[in-house]
């Protein structure tokens, strides 16, 4: 088979070989965007947590009072 049989493992095998030491750490981050970073996931847990509640709210509203007087 030629190597085009296999184009991923070829991908692969290119990029694997291009990895050195200095590559392993990754982005480092400054103590600035961490804290940024944080603000942010934050912020997202909130708005989330607040569009769950609004969705729970409008849900119960929608059925009603009557929904607690019903036969089970």
């Amino acid at each position: 088979m030629t190597g085009l049989a296999h184009p991923a493992a070829a991908c692969c095998e290119e990029y694997d070989a291009g990895m050195d030491d200095n590559s392993e750490q990754g982005i480092v981050l400054t103590d600035e965007q961490k804290r940024r970073r944080r603000a942010r996931s934050i912020a997202i847990a909130l708005a989330l947590g607040a569009l769950v509640a609004l969705f729970y709210v409008v849900t119960i509203v929608k059925l009603g009072p009557g929904v607690l007087l019903r036969p089970l």
